[in-house]
């Protein structure tokens, strides 16, 4: 039994999430020698220790049984970004951060994986093609609930992840839409842009989107971010400038280069190749984690299969959004890239998620 288990061990799992992890604390090791925030690397590694704490402890879960308790997750999630819209400590005009004591606490981070729970074991329990009335009530009303309260924090970047993650998971179940509703709701979006535009967003979300638009228009204000990123972006070549090497990160001209614009150092100081490296790793990592939710089908596991598919739309729309800001084709938001961006909550959540993932693998695998 120690030998199967010991197989039931997903190495592709581990082997992409740890390559990315040694490259982004070489990554960091550059970013973190101009940042005059108090982060340190030596903080990093030890909540890359805590990260696989909670990564070992998902492993062993049963994930069947953490689905039935997904509601009360949802609602202790729904909960804190309520309470994070008044009561969350305001950083950069918004409040997306809880403090207790020395701990802070991002709901929107735990917002993700909870929809996710929710989602599988709602869809898994309806069994029926299209889904059931009951079910497409509670994945409604779900997604609608955490999308408006991490907007109202403001915090659109994770508000959309939870829009995607919802519509996401949907397709996933095989449910079909007829042309007719979804020419519905794509016109409804576009007649609903000007209201968000000039209802919806604030005025430095409207300046962000018109200097993404044209950034030379304010390049020492809004426009700043994105010139910045393509910068250190075009400066890295083929081969990259070479580690702790790269001017626009040594030189503190690229803005949160440990957190939100990581991989514009890694560009920046390794190069195309080192960049064609990492999306490998991403793209590996994503294949495996559909491969497993296949798997799950395969062994009628409906819950597996769809939890395992929403942890890759939540861990690779966050990447690819953060990928496409660094090189200037989506407007700059605070997004943390997967794994490799320094901070606490993300790492702890995506941690979570792998760890679930493997253990869904570990449990059709064994049967």
């Amino acid at each position: 039994m120690e030998l199967r288990a010991r197989e039931g061990v997903d190495r592709v799992l581990l082997v992409s999430v740890g390559l990315l992890v040694l490259i982004a604390l070489l990554l960091l090791e550059s970013a973190l020698r101009g940042v005059g925030s108090g982060a340190t690397l030596s903080a990093h590694v030890i909540r890359l220790g805590l990260a696989l704490g909670v990564g070992v402890a998902a492993y062993h879960m049963d994930h069947r049984r953490l689905a039935r308790l997904s509601p009360a997750l949802f609602l202790v999630a729904l909960g804190l970004s309520a309470i994070a819209i008044t009561s969350g400590a305001v950083r950069a005009g918004t409040r997306r951060w809880l403090e207790v004591g020395t701990l802070t606490l991002q709901p929107g981070e735990l917002a993700k994986i909870s929809l996710v729970l929710l989602l599988a074991h709602l869809i898994a329990r309806s069994r029926h093609e299209p889904l059931s009335r009951r079910a497409t009530v509670g994945w409604i009303a779900a997604s609608g609930a955490l999308v408006l309260a991490v907007a109202a924090q403001p915090d659109l970047g994770s508000a959309a992840i939870l829009f995607g993650i919802g519509v996401g998971m949907v397709f996933f179940s095989g449910v079909t839409i007829s042309r007719k509703w979804m020419l519905a709701a794509g016109g409804s979006a576009v007649m609903a842009l000007p209201l968000i535009w000039v209802f919806g967003l604030r005025d430095y979300q409207r300046t962000r989107i018109l200097s993404f638009l044209n950034p030379e228009s304010d390049p020492l204000g809004a426009g700043y971010q994105t010139l910045q990123a393509s910068i250190a972006v075009g400066s890295g070549g083929l081969f990259g400038t070479g580690w702790l090497q790269g001017p626009q990160t040594s030189l503190q001209f690229l803005p949160a280069p440990h957190t939100d614009f990581v991989f514009a150092v890694l560009a920046e100081e390794f190069g195309f190749l080192g960049v064609v490296a990492v999306l490998a790793l991403y793209l590996v990592l994503g294949l495996r984690l559909l491969q497993i939710a296949v798997e799950a089908v395969e062994n009628k596991d409906p819950t597996g299969a769809f939890m395992v598919g929403g942890f890759f739309l939540m861990l690779h729309l966050q990447a690819l959004y953060n990928i496409a800001m660094v090189a200037g084709i989506v407007p700059i938001k605070g997004f943390p890239l997967p794994f490799m961006s320094y901070g606490g909550n993300s790492l702890l959540i995506a941690a979570a998620a792998i760890g679930l993932a493997a253990s869904v693998r570990r449990r059709n695998f064994l049967t």
